[in-house]
């Protein structure tokens, strides 16, 4: 039985598993008093003493409770479980699970440590057992509701979950509607060690759950919370009062802050912090002198009465190591340009400035002025034109590698093909509903607009139905989602593996040319018909172009040659002896 598992078809004798064996019939061979064989042997040892049992005099002998047996060398004491089991990090996810279903802090700590237990862990003893490492291992990659279940199958596995509870160091959490805080305090309380922390909210928060954060998370590195259908109630003043006092706090994203009002947040540790959903915010003051990526996403009503001036002005000087910004409003003026230009952050390398359409080439120009090192900039919803373009490339062409200049209606193919041509590092490049037209895309005057196209010069039809070529060596994405007046693609990318044709109605599949042997995926949703079985046909071919490889050989009479069947040919490889696979492309049309 030992080493080798019983055969499934064969059953073992219950007297094999449960009845002690018989013991030996025959006597023994030697002596029982001094262990001289008996044969001839006359002893000479009194009865009431045993020189094997009892080799010398022991004055703690009587302490025995039973009566002492032949001595073996006793197994080696198990090691302590600290040394069993390594303390392995993981994260517990509980996206699909209620917080609900946890048990209640009331089973912690019920049970002594582990290191005063056994090295076996089961629901029994005997058969059934596994070793704590092996249990350990088994648990550690159980989801988080299989783990509270097995919390309550012995005390062996109560422990072992209780020890994996201890050693996460990341914890994803949904809390449903109506779901008490006593219940999700519970749940971090079995998390001491919590660095990072997730929570998705389906009922309302307010001050209540950053306190029970606060309390049981004294190690917290990380903070998310994001809002789903419901109501963000943390005030300014209660933001500040957790960030402050939270001195591991470094990172910090929350959703639905539209409820803070003024706010002050100090901190030495904080260095990326994300707050969505602003709106109305009378002060906003930002002591991080650490921080280094800032997001501040507005509401899009046009009542917001925000000082994005100031707010951008006092962000410059008291936050000095800012590396990423990204201010999403529709309130972002060239003043506001201005007053972040004038901080002169010099280790800024992201800048994006979202929705501003009183943005113009005039803010391309003073931020071409002050920041020559950006890595990645985007405009979107600006009103720069193809000058404010010419400008970006002419101050970063050998830094620049990310450009998003989605929603700019100002911005023509020509503006598109030129920056393709000037950025050689470029990676990825947005010019999502750049090159459209709005009567285009409104279906009620599609008619009228046909009969008009037809009816106006040439040099009419070349403003709403216009042609990219782009050319690029290192371009890996590129999106052109929206744009309607685009009549005729040609793109020549090696690295490209994403591209975005959405809604793209009016692009002629005759006109379209892709030499792009890394796409990986294309999206043409809103697309003709004819479009995208001309993009299956195109993206669907092999890597390259091969030579013939099959081998020939003569018939038996010598006669001519033939070729060799591909069943015996070898596959046809490239230079570097790959074999030559087909493109594995997917064409997006829902």
């Amino acid at each position: 039985m030992q080493g080798r598992h019983p055969h499934p078809h064969t059953t073992t004798p219950i007297s094999e598993v449960i009845l002690p064996k018989r013991g030996k019939k025959r006597g023994s061979y030697s002596c029982g008093r001094c262990g001289v064989p008996k044969k001839g042997h006359v002893c000479n040892f009194p009865k009431n003493l045993n020189p094997i049992d009892n080799p010398s005099p022991n004055p703690d002998s009587s302490l025995l409770s039973s009566p002492p047996s032949v001595v073996r060398p006793q197994p080696p004491p198990p090691m302590p479980q600290r040394h069993v089991l390594p303390q392995l990090r993981r994260a517990l996810s509980f996206d699909d699970v209620d917080v609900n279903d946890s048990p209640g802090s009331d089973d912690d700590g019920e049970f002594s440590d582990l290191d005063n237990e056994s090295d076996l862990v089961g629901s029994g003893s005997g058969i059934g057992t596994l070793p704590s490492s092996c249990l350990w291992e088994v648990f550690k990659r159980l989801p988080p509701p299989a783990l509270l279940s097995s919390a309550r199958v012995c005390k062996g596995w109560s422990e072992t979950s209780r020890r994996i509870w201890k050693s996460a160091v990341e914890l994803r959490l949904r809390v449903p509607v109506n779901a008490q805080i006593g219940l999700v305090g519970s749940v971090l309380k079995k998390c001491p060690g919590i660095v990072k922390l997730s929570l998705r909210l389906e009922s309302d928060i307010d001050a209540t759950m950053l306190a029970c954060i606060a309390f049981s998370c004294p190690k917290l590195d990380s903070m998310e919370i994001l809002m789903c259908n419901s109501v963000n109630r943390i005030t300014g003043d209660e933001l500040g009062r957790f960030v402050a006092e939270k001195r591991c706090l470094a990172n910090l994203k929350m959703e639905g802050c539209s409820n803070l009002g003024g706010f002050t947040l100090c901190s030495t540790s904080l260095s990326t912090l994300s707050l969505s959903d602003l709106y109305c915010h009378a002060k906003m003051v930002f002591n991080c002198p650490n921080l280094k990526d800032v997001s501040l996403d507005f509401s899009h009503q046009e009542n917001d009465t925000t000082d994005l001036t100031l707010m951008v002005d006092g962000l410059g000087r008291s936050c000095p190591r800012l590396q990423n910004i990204h201010i999403a409003s529709i309130r972002l003026t060239h003043a506001v340009v201005l007053a972040l230009t004038a901080a002169n952050l010099r280790g800024l390398r992201m800048l994006s400035l979202v929705l501003g359409s009183e943005i113009t080439d005039a803010s391309v120009a003073a931020i071409a002025s002050s920041y020559s090192s950006l890595e990645l900039l985007d405009l979107s919803g600006s009103s720069i034109s193809d000058s404010g373009i010419g400008m970006i490339c002419n101050i970063f062409p050998e830094t620049l590698s990310k450009l998003l200049l989605a929603l700019c209606p100002n911005i023509t193919s020509s503006g598109i093909q030129f920056a393709a041509a000037q950025l050689p590092n470029l990676e990825l490049m947005d010019c999502g509903m750049t090159i459209s037209d709005p009567d285009l895309d409104n279906p009620t005057t599609q008619e009228n607009n046909d009969l008009q196209l037809q009816r106006t010069p040439n040099s009419k039809q070349h403003l709403i139905y216009q042609k990219l070529i782009i050319k690029h060596t290192c371009l890996k994405k590129l999106s052109l989602w929206g744009c309607s007046g685009l009549d005729a693609l040609y793109l020549n990318c090696p690295e490209l593996n994403d591209l975005n044709l959405n809604s793209c109605t009016n692009l002629n599949s005759e006109r379209l040319l892709l030499q792009c042997p890394n796409l990986e995926c294309v999206h043409a949703l809103g697309c003709q018909d004819a479009l995208v079985g001309t993009l299956k046909n195109q993206v669907c071919t092999d890597f390259m172009a091969v030579e013939d490889h099959s081998h020939c050989k003569r018939l038996p009479d010598g006669s001519k040659r033939i070729k060799v069947p591909d069943l015996f040919s070898p596959q046809p490889t490239d230079k570097k002896n790959k074999r030559i696979s087909k493109r594995c492309c997917t064409v997006l049309v829902n």
